[in-house]
This record gives structure tokens, C-alpha cells and sequence, in this order.
């Protein structure tokens, strides 16, 4: 049976909590760590539980795959090294593992013959969920490097890897303000904490439910059927509590009715009457 090439890897930084540490192929392929210094490619080395440490990129001639896993501040310094080496790029498979960067910042790479992409886990309790973009060849190398039983490895397009964190963020940083001012208003009616985040915990459960099951044919409330009195008073009942809150909510369905393309003229009506502030006046 031919013996597969040994994956090389460009490290800088914690790889401690890294995918890789869990990835069953880097314990098997991994041969050459390169770092800052042959003491860290040591440690990173000893954290992996496979590898060994090496001073010269030249020892990476051999490997058909070459990870970087780095820190954002350090990805293009790590990168200008893995141009200036004396490689074989056509014979090589770049990946850039948990980083926010995408094969676009390999282009360099790319235009010398590597097949570029990049993987990054999906957060998860479970660690089983990925996605790629790259080349084809890159693409499947990552799903190679996280092969597992149960592993999902989704591919995405060239260069989106700002558009993905952007629908991340959605998700995550964006969407936990709106948890907060649901669990905060609920607050607002006497309501106990623990309490207040058992109704909004199981509300956006139950939204999301509906949602994957039906898409945007799931929404529905006063916005959906322009209901101006029950948003008026809500409105009028948020701003006599917080003003802050008012606003979020007013400029949250805004934006809604915008997106679900709606005429928001009649959200505009009642903000003359209800919430004139809403609208920065």
C-alpha cells in the first residue's frame, strides 16, 4: 500500500483549542512543524501529540499538504515566509485553518501552482460541523484533514470567507442584543429573571423551529399583517420604560419590513404619532 505524503504545518500562537488537535489525520500524517522558533514548534509539536519540530521550511519539500494555523495579526507574515520558500508549489495544497482569512490572501500561492482554500469549524458543542472554500483540490483535502464519522465538511464559494462570518454574525453577535431586549422588556413587567429567559429561550427556539421548517413563510405577528395599533402600543409602552429599548425595537421592525420587502410607509405613519424620536427627530 503507497504511504501517503506527510501533512506539514506553519504554526504561531495557541493551537491548544484548535480543531487540529482533534483532527485523526493530523495524528497520523503530521511531519514537520515550522514556528517562530524551534522551542515553540517543539511545544506545538508536544500539544498536537504528533509532528516534529524543524528550523527550515525546506523541510516541508516532501509534504503534499501545508496547514497554517496563526493568529489574524501574523497570518500575511506567515504567509510572505511560505512564498519566499524554495517549494514546489504546483505539487502543494495550502490550507489556512481557523483563521477570517480566505484563499485570497494565498493568491500568491496560488498563482506559483498551490491549490489554496481554507476550513473553519462551525461553533458547536460537538466540533462536527465545517466549512471550506478553495479550490476543488483544496476542498478535498479538507474534508480529508477532518474525516471522522459524523464530520460535515460544507463547501462554500471562492473567496466568501467575510460574507460566511458576516452570516455568523447574524447569528451570533447581532442576534444575542435582540435576545437581551426581549429578556429585559419581559423584566420590565415584573417578571423574575430566570423567568423572563424561560419565555424568551423557548420563543426563539420556537422561532427558529418555524423557520426551518418554512423559511421566510414562517414569519408572523402584528408586523406581518401591519397591525399599526398593537405596534403603536407597544411602542408607546417600550418608551415609557427605556427610550433606548423604544428605539431598538422601532429600528429593528424598520429594518424587518425592509428586508421581508414590505412597504414600511405605514411603520413610518406611526412613527410620527407614537414614537417621533424613533425616527432620530
Amino acid at each position: 500500500m503507497k504511504r501517503l505524503a506527510p501533512i506539514a504545518l506553519l504554526a504561531a500562537g495557541k493551537v491548544r483549542d484548535s480543531f487540529l488537535r482533534r483532527a485523526p489525520v493530523v495524528k497520523e500524517r503530521l511531519g514537520p512543524v515550522r514556528s517562530s522558533s524551534y522551542r515553540l514548534a517543539s511545544r506545538i509539536s508536544n500539544i498536537l501529540g504528533a509532528g516534529f519540530p524543524v528550523e527550515h521550511l525546506d523541510a516541508f519539500a516532501s509534504c503534499g499538504v501545508i496547514l497554517i494555523s496563526s493568529p489574524e495579526h501574523s497570518i500575511c507574515g506567515a504567509i510572505e515566509e511560505l512564498a519566499e520558500a524554495e517549494l514546489d508549489w504546483k505539487t502543494k495544497t495550502v490550507l489556512l485553518c481557523n483563521s477570517a482569512c480566505d484563499s485570497e490572501a494565498l493568491r500568491r500561492l496560488g498563482e506559483a501552482g498551490a491549490a489554496t482554500g481554507s476550513i473553519t469549524p462551525v461553533d458547536g458543542p460537538d466540533g462536527r460541523l465545517y466549512v471550506a472554500e478553495g479550490d476543488r483540490k483544496a476542498i478535498a483535502q479538507a474534508r480529508i484533514l477532518v474525516a471522522a464519522h459524523g464530520v460535515k465538511v460544507i463547501p462554500m464559494d471562492h473567496g466568501r470567507k467575510s460574507l460566511y462570518l458576516a452570516g455568523v454574525n447574524f447569528a451570533t453577535g447581532l442576534a444575542l442584543p435582540l435576545l437581551a431586549a426581549s429578556v429585559e422588556t419581559l423584566r420590565a413587567t415584573g417578571v423574575e429573571q430566570n423567568d423572563a429567559v424561560v419565555i424568551a429561550e423557548r420563543l426563539f427556539q420556537r422561532t427558529l423551529r418555524a423557520y426551518v421548517k418554512g423559511g421566510r413563510r414562517a414569519w408572523e405577528g402584528e408586523l406581518v399583517v401591519k397591525n399599526q395599533q398593537a405596534i403603536r402600543r407597544q411602542v408607546r409602552s417600550l418608551f415609557e420604560v427605556s427610550p433606548h429599548l423604544a428605539a431598538y425595537f422601532f429600528q429593528n421592525a424598520m429594518q424587518a419590513v425592509k428586508l421581508f420587502r414590505q412597504d414600511p410607509q405605514w411603520l413610518k405613519e406611526l412613527a410620527e404619532d407614537a414614537y417621533p424620536k424613533a425616527q432620530g427627530r
